[in-house]
């Protein structure tokens, strides 16, 4: 999604830390320690490696943002990563699955809120699983009437060290 098919050294591309200045879209309550769509970012402008949005397709795709605070999925998903959402795999299929990669991650609407997890559904509840070393709890949600499926996660664009 968000890179060339193959490896490759990005010589004549945009230096890795190369960045430019563009308006995100949001609500006046939204916080970036808070999971949330991309669409929902309006008016907060912010630093974006030039490399992650040419190759976004933000008219015609679901992004999600993984809250600065939200550790749920890590260290799959790291707080401060953008997701690719496909909004056609709403159904959760409770199987056994042979590792943690294997296993489908969902974004969830929680009335105001978002969450990004591995779900179980059960008797007409919804469980957000977190990943086992981010020392989450287990949230359970009446479904549909507490939460909502957004979609499957089917891309992450992370940070996996830190700057500086």
């Amino acid at each position: 999604m968000f890179a060339p098919p193959k490896t490759q050294l990005a010589l004549d591309a945009p230096r890795a830390e190369d960045t430019i200045v563009v308006p995100l879209q949001s609500h006046e309550a939204l916080r970036l320690d808070q999971t949330n769509l991309l669409s929902k970012l309006v008016e907060i402008w912010g630093e974006v490696p030039i490399r992650l949005i040419q190759h976004l397709d933000l008219r015609n795709g679901t992004y999600g943002f993984v809250g600065m605070g939200d550790k749920r999925m890590s260290p799959l998903i790291r707080p401060g990563s953008i997701v690719q959402i496909d909004q056609n795999q709403r159904k959760i299929i409770n199987v056994n699955w042979d590792n943690e990669y294997d296993r489908p991650i969902y974004f969830l609407e929680l009335r105001g809120a978002y969450l990004c997890s591995w779900c179980e559904m059960s008797g007409g509840y919804l469980s957000a699983v977190p990943h086992p070393n981010s020392k989450c709890e287990v949230r359970r949600f009446a479904y549909p009437r507490e939460a909502d499926i957004v979609g499957r996660v089917v891309g992450v664009t992370m940070r996996i060290a830190a700057t500086g």
